[in-house]
């Protein structure tokens, strides 16, 4: 036994030996035994407490898909014994067990509230009182039907940070959802969309989970979906694009020098050394004028996520040949 220990021993001997040991020895057990009648007394007494009831709907066909997700419980605030609010909520959520095929007819799922009150009644005492309940009744649509599978179309208004470009389509982790519903409704369902996502000076990629856009009368499967918004820094290009005549009246052409022009832009990183942007370069008849032998050149862009393309020279010389 180390020094310490023996110490502690000593001290312990010395204390138990002491006058005033016992007396606050004494003093403690009546006040353990003053908590037990005080905690038993109040028991007795009629407390009000809100009880959380969990809800089972049994025997539910495989064939069953509820258009309307039923609530998984209910809040009651009850007026009773403490004794009976323990022995009810003590360790556990009680349970509201309802058979399907008893209360579903015709595609609904209905209960009154004189349904849920008798469910609850064996729960309670003959001394409770209920005071509120959150579900007073239930109607729940279902359907046997299949469901559809329909395409998700993204709904977003972003931005990206400077010298950032969100050059590609937002992607979803998954590129359908199922519909379930009247078969008049799903009929004439072709996509569904996500609630707008908002998003401004993006210097990063960001996946965000969105919720779909809900449908009267339509549950959705999942209803939710993990979009990412590709955002890539913007890197300089240059390349050549063949200039081309247009609106040139049948029997003339124009011969243009140069044929390509030099053309400068931003593109996203990702696309630098895949091909050149998709540019169009051209000069348009319209714009000849007398005494000039020069064209103005336009540009007309068809790739997205091309950022400010512009000419090393806006104007080609032209012979215009009869």
């Amino acid at each position: 036994m180390t020094g310490l220990s023996k110490r502690l021993v000593e001290s312990w001997k010395v204390l138990k030996e002491s006058p005033g040991f016992r007396n606050v020895l004494t003093f403690l057990i009546f006040v353990v035994i003053a908590t037990i009648f005080w905690l038993v007394m109040a028991l007795n007494d009629n407390v009000q407490k809100s009880v959380t009831f969990r809800l089972d709907i049994e025997n539910v066909p495989d064939s069953v898909t509820f258009i309307n997700i039923p609530p998984s419980e209910m809040h009651v605030v009850v007026r009773d014994k403490g004794t009976s609010l323990l022995r009810l909520t003590g360790f556990h959520h009680p349970t509201l067990h309802f058979n399907f095929k008893d209360f579903s007819h015709d595609g609904v799922f209905r209960l009154t509230g004189r349904d849920i009150q008798a469910a609850m009644k064996p729960s309670f005492g003959s001394s409770a009182t209920i005071l509120s309940n959150s579900l007073d009744s239930l109607r729940l649509h279902y359907t046997t039907g299949k469901g559809k599978m329909v395409p998700i179309v993204v709904v977003e208004n972003v931005s990206t940070a400077p010298g950032h470009v969100a050059g590609k389509t937002p992607e979803t982790n998954i590129s359908r959802v199922t519909v379930y519903g009247d078969r008049q409704i799903l009929d004439t369902l072709t996509r569904v969309f996500t609630r707008p996502i908002v998003k401004t000076n993006l210097s990063e990629p960001t996946t965000v989970e969105v919720a779909l856009q809900t449908i009267p009368g339509v549950r959705i499967e999942p209803a939710k979906v993990k979009v990412k918004i590709p955002v890539e820094p913007l890197v300089a290009k240059t390349f050549y694009a063949t200039v081309v005549a247009q609106d040139v009246p049948e029997g003339e052409s124009l011969i243009l020098f140069p044929s390509k022009v030099k053309v400068s832009c931003f593109v996203p990183m990702s696309r630098f050394g895949i091909q050149d942007p998709d540019v169009k370069a051209f000069v348009t008849y319209n714009d000849l004028k007398e005494g000039s032998s020069h064209l103005q050149v336009h540009l007309m862009v068809a790739s997205k996520g091309v950022v400010n393309p512009t000419l090393e020279t806006d104007s080609v010389e032209y012979t215009l040949v009869k």
